[in-house]
C-alpha cells in the first residue's frame, strides 16, 4: 500500500474489505446475491458497505435492498464482522492483499473478459500487484509437454519477459513448476495463479525471494483460507478460466486447447501446431507478438486523452499515437527524443525502441 495513505484511510479500507468478505463468506448468502448487494451500494453513492452496516438494522433493508429474511440472516451473524476484520489484518501483516473489484488496481482484463457474476469480488495477491500493468501472457499446456516443448516454453517466456511482458502460469506440479524454476533462475518477472487460498500456500525459497525482490506475484480467485483444489475438481477449471481471463494473450504449448478463447486474445503457437484452434490472431515471431501486446494497452490509454488527441490515436500507428500523446502541439520528434520521453514513464522495451527507430 502507498506509504502516503493515512492510517485512517487504511483503516477505512480494511473495514470495507472486512464487510465485503463477511457478507460473501460468513452470512450464507450466495456470491451472486452478495455481488448484487455490493453493486447496489456502489450505485447509490453510499460511503460503503461497512458504513451502511453501522446504521440501525431496520435501515439495512432499504439501504441494501434486502428481503426481511436476508436482514434477519445478517443480524444473526453480525458479531462475526469484528473477527473477520482481525483475520484480514493478520493476513495483511503476512503480505496477503485483497483487491476490490471496483478499485483502480483491479486487473482491467478481468473486467473486460468476465461478466460481473464470474468476476472475483475480492482478488487475493502476494507480491507486487503493479506487475499487472505489464501485458500478461498465460502459458497453457493440455497434454504434458516433452523436454523440447518445456525448453521452448521457458526460452520464449524469457524472451517475452526481457521485452516487458509478464509471464503467467497456473501453479500446478509438472509443466508449470519446471517452467517457473527456469524463469526464477533467470530472475525473470513471473506471475502465478495459485489453485488454493494464499494463506494456505507456502512459496518455495526461490519464489519467496522473487516476491520480496518485486519480481514475483501470486494471485488467487479463492478466499485466502481455501484449501488446495484437486486437479480434477470443478474448481480447478474455474481457476484455469480465471487465469485465462486475466491474460492479454495465450502461449499454447500442447493440445487439447482451452475452451472459451476470447477474440481479443492473440495466440502464440509453439512451432508445428496447426492454426485450427479457434484463435482469431496467431503469432510465431516473438517481436511481432510483443508489439501486438503493447499496442492494445497503449490504445486503451489513448482513450483517456483529450478528444483532439484521441481522434488522432484512433487511426494512427503505434509511434504516431505516442507522438500525439507526448508532443500534442509540436512537430513529430526524432526517434531518440521520443524514446527518451517514453523511458521517463517506465520500462522501455528494446523491441519498441527498434520499431520507433525504424521510422528514420
Amino acid at each position: 500500500m502507498d506509504e502516503t495513505v493515512s492510517l485512517s484511510d487504511a483503516g477505512a479500507r480494511l473495514a470495507e474489505t472486512a464487510a465485503r468478505y463477511w457478507l460473501a463468506y460468513e452470512t450464507g448468502l450466495s456470491l451472486r446475491r452478495v455481488k448484487q448487494i455490493v453493486q447496489r451500494v456502489e450505485r447509490t453513492g453510499l460511503a460503503g458497505l461497512y458504513q451502511a452496516l453501522q446504521t440501525e438494522p431496520e435501515l439495512w433493508r432499504v439501504a441494501l435492498d434486502l428481503s426481511e429474511d436476508e436482514r434477519e440472516r445478517l443480524m444473526g451473524c453480525y458479531d462475526a464482522l469484528e473477527e473477520v476484520g482481525q483475520r484480514l489484518l493478520t493476513w495483511q501483516q503476512a503480505g496477503i492483499g485483497l483487491l476490490h473489484w471496483d478499485e483502480a488496481a483491479y486487473p482491467e482484463t478481468l473486467t473486460r473478459h468476465l461478466e460481473a457474476e464470474a468476476r472475483p469480488l475480492l482478488l487475493s495477491y502476494v507480491g507486487d500487484v503493479g506487475l499487472l500493468e505489464l501485458p500478461t501472457v498465460l502459458a497453457l499446456a493440455g497434454d504434458p509437454p516433452d523436454a523440447a516443448a518445456l525448453s521452448w516454453t521457458a526460452e520464449t517466456l524469457l524472451a517475452l519477459g526481457a521485452e516487458g511482458v509478464l509471464p503467467l502460469l497456473v501453479a500446478r506440479p509438472g509443466f508449470a513448476v519446471e517452467v517457473a524454476r527456469q524463469l526464477l533462475k533467470a530472475e525473470s518477472p513471473l506471475a502465478l495463479v495459485v489453485p488454493q487460498g494464499l494463506a494456505t500456500y507456502t512459496p518455495p525459497p526461490a519464489l519467496a525471494r522473487a516476491l520480496l525482490a518485486g519480481r514475483g506475484l501470486l494471485l488467487s480467485p479463492l478466499r485466502p483460507d481455501h484449501p488446495a483444489v484437486a486437479a480434477d475438481s470443478r474448481l480447478a477449471g474455474h481457476v484455469v478460466g480465471f487465469a485465462q481471463a486475466l491474460a492479454n494473450a495465450l502461449l499454447l504449448i500442447t493440445p487439447p486447447y482451452p475452451p472459451g478463447l476470447l477474440p481479443e486474445q492473440p495466440c502464440f503457437l509453439r512451432p508445428g501446431l496447426p492454426k485450427t484452434i479457434g484463435c482469431q490472431t496467431y503469432f510465431t515471431d516473438v517481436e511481432d507478438f510483443f508489439l501486438r501486446l503493447i499496442e492494445t494497452p497503449l490504445a486503451a490509454a489513448m482513450a483517456h486523452l483529450p478528444e483532439e488527441v484521441e481522434e488522432i490515436a484512433e487511426s494512427a500507428s503505434l509511434s504516431t499515437m505516442a507522438d500525439a500523446a507526448l508532443f500534442p502541439d509540436e512537430p513529430a520528434p526524432a526517434p531518440e527524443t521520443l524514446i527518451a520521453r517514453l523511458s521517463e514513464l517506465g520500462h522501455m522495451p528494446d523491441a519498441l525502441k527498434a520499431r520507433l527507430r525504424s521510422r528514420s
